[in-house]
């Protein structure tokens, strides 16, 4: 008798975790790029980017899923421009800073990775991502 009481809560709480599981934002995987072992994932919220306060969002992933511990991630969008460090996002692959966007259509955004002595920097046009919503 117990038994069929609990039936419902279970019932309620697993369609409560399948509603909270499909429950996503608006951003978007648009840009994948390689450096050495690593895998590069650009995400922006809001997908599409639009004029103003867009955060970017680098997840760096290495051979058989390892984390980037000592990875150091820059951002700007002009060559003239300062180099802007990134916010690791606790102990995961995700790297994430916020810029102001004057121009989606012609805005380009330059990724500086520093892994301990080898460095390199990628270069993502971000007004493909226009057409790709």
């Amino acid at each position: 008798m117990r038994q069929n009481k609990r039936r419902p809560v279970l019932l309620l709480c697993l369609l409560l975790a399948c509603w909270l599981a499909g429950c996503g934002s608006d951003a978007h995987f648009y840009i994948t790029k390689h450096w050495d072992n690593w895998k590069i994932k650009l995400e922006t919220r809001p997908h599409p980017i639009q004029a103003g306060h867009d955060e970017f969002l680098v997840h760096i992933t290495g051979p058989h899923h390892t984390l980037p511990a000592g990875m150091i991630v820059r951002y700007r969008l002009d060559p003239k421009d300062h180099w802007i460090q990134a916010m690791p996002d606790g102990l995961s692959d995700v790297f994430r800073r916020a810029l102001t966007i004057p121009d989606p259509k012609h805005a380009t955004l330059y990724v500086h990775l520093q892994y301990f002595k080898k460095q390199t920097q990628l270069v993502f046009d971000l007004s493909k991502t226009l057409a790709h919503p």
